[in-house]
């Protein structure tokens, strides 16, 4: 691939390119997304080496609701029994879709690492060198500096692989699903609201 060349990834595809590229690593995968699911971790770690040094940055448990932050865990766990380098850590208000693979190779864009976002929802993500997007790397590794620690000394490891269903519905940001509740008429799928 070209240093200045990045492919459009489409809809219901990420996931298969992504483990592609994770299962050729050799260093090290940094995973950025407010939220993430056992079913995706279960994907990656299929196939992953063990010896990448893995970082996972996520939004933390006051900022997500009891079902997704469940799921959220479950994947940190079946991270943290996967990889003896295992680091977690949470940013309030984190938007971000990322994964860096061996600090070269990026996939950026808007889906994110959960299965319905992964199989269902209409996604685009970029997949290039990270060398081509000035200040990228800086900018991640300020996020994870501001990042909170994830104690994942005492996560419980996953049951048997294969058994995760994940998150199977759109994941909503805490101010959308608090303008959805205030405004129900605000939005209704398939038409624009008259009020807006």
């Amino acid at each position: 691939m070209s240093s200045n060349i990045f492919n459009c990834i489409g809809p219901r595809k990420i996931l298969a390119y992504l483990r592609g590229d994770v299962r050729i690593a050799n260093e090290s995968l940094l995973v950025v997304g407010p939220w993430i699911d056992d079913y995706f971790a279960e994907q990656i770690v299929l196939i992953a080496p063990t010896a990448l040094k893995t970082r996972v940055l996520i939004r933390p448990q006051f900022q997500v609701d009891s079902y997704v932050w469940e799921r959220m865990i479950k994947a940190l766990a079946i991270f943290h029994s996967h990889w003896p380098q295992f680091e977690a850590r949470t940013l309030p208000g984190l938007h971000a879709k990322c994964i860096c693979i061996d600090g070269q190779l990026i996939f950026l864009g808007s889906a994110n690492w959960y299965r319905y976002s992964l199989e269902e929802s209409v996604e685009v993500v970029l997949r290039g060198p990270l060398a081509a997007v000035k200040g990228l790397s800086q900018d991640f590794e300020a996020l994870w500096q501001e990042g909170e620690p994830v104690a994942t000394a005492g996560l419980v490891e996953s049951p048997s692989l294969g058994s995760s269903e994940g998150i199977t519905h759109e994941v909503l940001d805490p101010l959308a699903a608090r303008a959805l509740r205030d405004n129900p008429k605000a939005f209704r799928l398939g038409k624009k609201s008259s009020q807006l």
